[in-house]
């Protein structure tokens, strides 16, 4: 058995989507992928998620004081080509850690510069498409109607051309609330009618093509059900007679949304598939401009995806009248306490375009829920019987 702390694959990803694919060695920016000669969808990917802290005792810059997840955190790896992954650690001296960490700093902010001027000159930017909880690529829409949506694939982000292939072939017994596709561009999606199809063109192109169900239904504002209300620091508020207060209609549309969206996917026992991944995402990517653009397909999906409620065998969306995503507009780089705010811009049904300012909760550490068996298996078996 290994004693070394390897980064994980989700990890290697991330080191590298938010290094632009290419090597954080100071003055280096080597590209660390690209087109393979060995089949015509084959990608060579000569870079390395290396670890700035050893991954086991022995290795260089090891450092005993730091835990197995210390070791394995996105935190204490950098992104770098074979001959520098190489040279770091033949070289423990020049490069002590610290260097590495300001290396890394120093070209992800680069590429968050690089990355940001590009959009705001104007130049073509492709937009984020999801297929599914692990598929995300760069691509163009081309086609669109009220049964079939058609895109042009550029780069994987998330995911590859295999995860693509099996999701087809696996269609058929994928979950239903997994079998969905999300446009950033459109700020909408749909859950699929069927299986996608891909077709490579002779310009060398990938074409996607996905039935599509029709739009899934939305609420006005003014027809939202009565809730608890929350004060600013989402605590209950009484009236003045010392009731629980509430709120309803447009009035409820802010806490709604915070509600939904502080809500973590696996979070409850009773509902696993509920919630959204934006912790696990800001986990991967904070501080790079792919994070506001996870964020923004999770909100699309809270919208236009309806969840499948098992309990009470109905379905809606979460964000039930919300009819297009616009944009999200982080206003931290980091929560205070755990919260985070945002500037949403939103189509809303009843209201049009509706801009707001709120927060979300993200915790920092992934929070551990019992499962609906363990909990079985305590207070409530005890109650039961």
């Amino acid at each position: 058995m290994s004693n070394r702390d390897e980064l994980s694959s989700k990890t290697k990803q991330a080191l590298a989507i938010r290094a632009g694919y290419t090597c954080s060695f100071r003055g280096c920016q080597r590209p660390t992928s690209g087109p393979s000669e060995e089949a015509p969808d084959a990608v060579s990917v000569t870079g390395k998620a290396a670890h700035i802290h050893a991954a086991a005792p022995g290795g260089p810059r090891y450092l005993a004081s730091m835990t197995p997840d210390e070791r394995r955190n996105f935190s204490n790896g950098i992104w770098l080509c074979s001959h520098h992954a190489d040279l770091i650690d033949n070289d423990k001296v020049t490069y002590a850690a610290d260097e590495l960490r300001a290396m890394k700093r120093e070209h992800e902010d680069n590429c968050k510069r690089r990355h940001r001027e590009g959009v705001r000159r104007g130049q073509p930017v492709n937009e984020l498409i999801a297929i599914g909880p692990d598929i995300v690529f760069c691509g163009e829409l081309i086609g669109a109607d009220q049964s079939e949506w058609s895109f042009h694939l550029q780069d994987f982000v998330d995911g590859d051309l295999h995860a693509l292939l099996t999701f087809i072939a696996r269609y058929d017994t994928t979950p239903p609330m997994d079998r969905y596709v999300l446009v950033s561009g459109l700020g909408d999606g749909r859950v699929m009618s069927g299986a996608p199809a891909v077709k490579k063109r002779q310009s060398g192109r990938y074409e996607l093509t996905f039935p599509v169900a029709m739009g899934a239904e939305r609420i006005r504002a003014i027809d939202l059900a009565a809730d608890l209300a929350l004060s600013d620091k989402h605590d209950l508020m009484l009236t003045e007679s010392g009731d629980i207060a509430l709120v309803s209609g447009v009035d409820a549309l802010p806490q709604k949304i915070e509600t939904y969206l502080s809500s973590q996917k696996g979070e409850s026992p009773f509902h696993k598939d509920f919630g959204t991944r934006i912790a696990e995402y800001f986990r991967l990517f904070a501080g790079s401009p792919w994070f506001e653009q996870f964020l923004k397909l999770e909100v699309i999906r809270q919208a236009a995806i309806p969840y499948i409620d098992p309990l009470y065998s109905r379905q809606y969306t979460p964000l039930s009248c919300i009819e297009r995503v616009f944009g999200i507009e982080l206003l931290a780089d980091a929560p205070t306490n755990n919260w985070l705010p945002i500037r949403v811009d939103l189509e809303v049904k009843g209201l049009g375009r509706w801009q707001h300012q709120l927060s979300i909760c993200v915790p920092k550490e992934e929070v551990k829920r019992p499962s609906w068996d363990e909990l079985m298996a305590g207070p409530l078996r005890q109650v039961s019987q």
